[in-house]
């Protein structure tokens, strides 16, 4: 087209006429200047187009009110020729009915979407969704629904911000789509009887949506079947869900099937009924569950094969663990055999702000043989001196985000999930800092909330960005104290310093297990807890 141009301006000289440029330069025929014409005027139009396309998006995104905004943005999607304009504008429209959850109005412009996009992240999860409700149905094959899910939890490392929408809503909209394709790859691996992968999935799905009532549902069952289930956890997901459903077509089939299941396993109708209370969310709405899933096969054994993890495998908040007065013993499922040797809390005089919500975010490659028992008995030795009130969670990072133990006052769970600690590869430090931190703006109890840090300082592969992660981390209010472990270069040193300091935390380094207590010690006094033994 260069080329194009610099030739019509060669035969366009002003006060120059045909027969000179035929003079100048015979191959120039009569009908080549005409083509030469035409091609110039073809491209003129082109780009007046363009342009023309780019006011109407921006006039469209520019308006105030979101239902209006939302109105405009599909007459553009509509007439809108195939390009990145068009899928902006239906990515922009999709997010405006899915924040008022209006879910039927932004399925429907799903389709568009892939039309144009067939990867596209948003309109994969959207998809996804629906192909959920058919498998559940049974007229779709749950391998299918994986298949899907899959492509776009791959593509959606590569969405891209739409022109015009707020960073802030840009990370909304990326965290509802990760929780929309977790939760149909759940539900995939949760009908193929993969339970253990199905857990992966659903806890993303959930710590996202923790009042939905199909993912938490979902979560239940796998919680409840499979090796290594989780009872505990199932049985309080399963009250939660027949909270959830209350009042919906599925809401009393579910309650029936949930109290059976709970008596059957050795529990009484009294206890369900009280834990159904402890487990009820507040102000949230009845939502429609799919029946399909009411009576889950029985588990079957799998050979453990390699999954696609999604971006992160998050947790949901734990069960209460409290008992009513005057209740009769706890059933089987809820029983803690290890009651009596739980340790003696050294009760820690409340600081001047409070109890503490705490976080401790470990990097599992600092688990080492010569490591461990330096970092795990320091840092069981702290929670120990933790007060009655306050919780505690403890959350590991490699290649992905693993909840060792979500929060919780029982300080004989936060020793089992320290010592469950096993070394792996990789250092998705931001990754961990961003969900951790919104993990405790989401469920902390108190407004006293601090993450501690137990890291080389490395950070690789991580999704998330530094403006995500300090977005995060300023949205939390948490202030994050950092031990930095053989820490190797200024970049690591730097990254920990900087999340500390601005956050009004603290950042210590050492080099070696040797100093790792008296640096617990020293943390944990700026903290607020009394550990000086």
């Amino acid at each position: 087209m260069l080329a194009v141009v610099r030739l019509l301006r060669f035969v366009s000289l002003r006060g120059n006429s045909y027969m000179r440029y035929q003079k100048k330069a015979p191959w120039i025929t009569t009908s080549a200047l005409l083509v030469l014409s035409l091609l110039g005027a073809s491209a003129g139009v082109a780009q007046q187009a363009a342009s023309n396309e780019l006011s109407q998006y921006t006039n469209a995104v520019a308006r105030v009110q979101p239902s209006d905004r939302a109105i405009q943005l599909e007459r553009f999607a509509i007439h809108a020729q195939p390009g990145p304009l068009k899928v902006d504008a239906l990515e922009f429209v999709i997010w405006e009915y899915l924040r008022t959850h209006n879910d039927a109005h932004a399925l429907a412009w799903a389709r568009p979407l892939a039309d144009v996009d067939p990867d596209n992240a948003v309109a994969l999860a959207l998809l996804s969704q629906q192909s959920r409700d058919a498998v559940e149905r049974g007229s779709m094959k749950p391998q299918a629904l994986l298949t899907m899910a899959s492509r776009g939890l791959d593509s959606l490392v590569q969405l891209r911000r739409p022109l015009g929408m707020s960073e802030a809503d840009f990370t909304l909209l990326r965290r509802q789509v990760n929780a929309m394709l977790s939760g149909a790859a759940g539900t995939a691996e949760l009908r193929m009887k993969d339970y253990v992968s199905a857990r992966v999935y659903l806890h993303n799905a959930v710590a996202v949506n923790e009042n939905s009532a199909q993912d938490v549902y979902a979560l239940a069952l796998a919680d409840l079947n499979g090796p290594d289930k989780n009872s505990k956890q199932g049985y309080w997901l399963l009250a939660r869900a027949v909270n959830l459903s209350q009042g919906t077509p599925q809401g009393f089939a579910i309650a029936q099937y949930a109290r059976a299941q709970y008596v059957k396993d050795g529990g009484s109708t009294s206890d369900w009924s009280q834990f159904l209370a402890s487990a009820k969310p507040a102000g949230s709405k009845p939502q429609p569950v799919a029946m399909a899933s009411i009576n889950p096969p029985p588990p079957v054994a799998r050979p453990p094969q390699k999954t696609p993890q999604p971006m992160l495998a998050a947790s949901v908040k734990s069960p209460p663990d409290s008992k009513p007065a005057n209740s009769q013993p706890a059933p089987s499922v809820w029983a803690d055999d290890t009651a009596a040797d739980q340790p003696v809390r050294k009760r820690r005089v409340a600081a001047a702000t409070g109890p503490i919500s705490l976080g401790i975010l470990v990097e599992t490659s600092l688990a080492t043989k010569d490591n461990r028992s330096a970092v795990v008995n320091s840092l069981i030795d702290m929670l120990r001196h933790l007060s009655d009130q306050d919780e505690a969670f403890v959350l590991t990072y490699d290649n992905n985000l693993v909840f060792a133990q979500d929060l919780t006052t029982d300080p004989h769970q936060l020793e089992e999930a320290m010592e469950s600690i096993k070394p792996q590869k990789g250092a998705v430090l931001d990754d961990a800092i961003a969900f951790a931190a919104g993990h405790l703006a989401r469920i902390a109890k108190y407004p006293n909330r601090i993450l501690l840090v137990i890291s080389d300082g490395k950070n690789i592969d991580s999704h998330a960005s530094p403006l995500q992660t300090s977005a995060e981390i300023n949205a939390a209010g948490v202030r994050i104290y950092c031990i930095g472990v053989d820490v190797s270069g200024s970049d690591g040193r730097y990254r920990l310093q900087a999340l500390s300091s601005s956050t009004g935390g603290q950042a210590t380094f050492i080099g070696g297990p040797g100093q790792f207590r008296d640096a617990t010690r020293e943390m944990a006094q700026n903290m607020g807890i009394d550990f000086r033994f």
